[in-house]
């Protein structure tokens, strides 16, 4: 018998986003139609294979319930995963949530050139095979629109949730004060006030954890904007003791081995990462200050791509502020900014190393 009642509306973490520059390509360059199709093409294949290996996992299923649901349409993404009613799962099922979407957009600049615009938030909506219906994906929707620069806009109310302590109130931190005051005064200490603190001491930590993570898988713009931080390049290693680590890695082989086994068998190369990024910038930063195919009449061709510039002059300053960050100057990008002399457009000189040298 078929089906004839929607999905009902449930409350969402969604992100959305398309590819900068797709109705732009088509319009200025027809006749690479076919090659800029199979690149789409191979970068959304890759997308979904990427979250349903991810939905595939065990431990992920276990752990947090992190099943991502996808609507592809063109080069618009949609993905998203239900909102938890678990409070200590739920900050860590968004910065994982966060930490896919960002490893996404990371691989669709880096393996394919494609810079990604979009926005990621909360909201009720209804979702099936066939569409995706609410007021949550408008939102979303509205946030990719309004955003000129490419990069994957973060709401306020995302933020706001994880700057909130959720895993213990102000007067469970008052208590597991004073129960610490009176130990370090000599005072004996009941079983329970003992088991009371050493939670609290779990549950700060973890707190700590979270509120660390997402400093770093976030992203504070010029414009007060927050956004995804998808150059930043997680080493477990920063946040664990090797000895705790080896024992974590050799719970996960024994309980979930398919997980284990498709772990990278190195950790993340920031340098790698840093090094492409600026290769792909550098070269849009290239290409868009390039004016000499246009005429003098065409001004809204000037025009059109001072401001197509200006979006990879955007990336390039997030590319100096990561490798500032990771203490990484080989990897900075160095430029000087001129004007294009018949409309005073902006330009960015990207400088060899023979230059920075005679500039230095």
């Amino acid at each position: 018998m078929e089906n004839n009642i929607a999905n009902p509306i449930k409350e969402y973490y969604i992100a959305y986003f398309d590819t900068l520059g797709y109705q732009a390509f088509f319009k200025e360059t027809p006749d690479k139609a076919s090659e800029f199709l199979n690149t789409i093409h191979s970068a959304i294949t890759n997308i979904v294979g990427y979250v349903k290996s991810f939905n595939d996992s065990p431990m992920a299923s276990e752990v947090g319930n992190l099943h991502i649901q996808s609507k592809i349409f063109s080069d618009n993404i949609t993905l998203c995963i239900e909102v938890g009613d678990d409070v200590t799962k739920e900050k860590s099922r968004i910065l994982t949530f966060m930490g896919l979407i960002s490893e996404i957009q990371r691989r669709f600049i880096i393996e394919y050139g494609l810079f990604l615009r979009g926005g990621f938030t909360k909201g009720k909506m209804s979702i099936n095979d066939d569409y995706i219906f609410g007021e949550g994906l408008i939102e979303a929707v509205k946030m990719e629109e309004s955003t000129f620069h490419p990069r994957i806009a973060v709401s306020e109310k995302i933020i706001a949730f994880l700057e909130t302590v959720q895993l213990y109130s102000q007067d469970d931190a008052e208590r597991a004060i004073s129960i610490e005051n009176r130990t370090n005064n000599g005072e004996t200490i009941s079983d329970e006030d003992n088991e009371f603190k050493l939670k609290f001491i779990q549950l700060m930590n973890q707190e700590i954890l979270q509120r660390n993570l997402s400093l770093n898988l976030l992203y504070r713009c010029a414009d007060e904007v927050w956004c995804l931080s998808y150059l930043y390049s997680l080493d477990i290693r920063a946040y664990m003791p090797e000895q705790a680590l080896s024992r974590a890695m050799e719970i996960m082989k024994q309980l979930y081995p398919s997980d284990y086994e498709k772990l990278p068998k190195s950790f993340p190369n920031i340098d790698a990462i840093l090094a492409s990024h600026k290769q792909i910038v550098e070269q849009k930063l290239i290409k868009y200050s390039n004016y000499t195919s246009l005429t003098t009449d065409n001004i809204k061709g000037f025009e059109s791509q001072e401001r197509v510039l200006k979006k990879y002059v955007w990336s390039m300053v997030y590319h100096n502020h990561m490798c500032d960050r990771y203490n990484k100057p080989e990897h900075f990008i160095n430029t000087q900014a001129n004007c294009e002399q018949r409309h005073m457009k902006l330009v960015i000189h990207v400088l060899t190393k023979e230059e920075k040298t005679s500039n230095t």
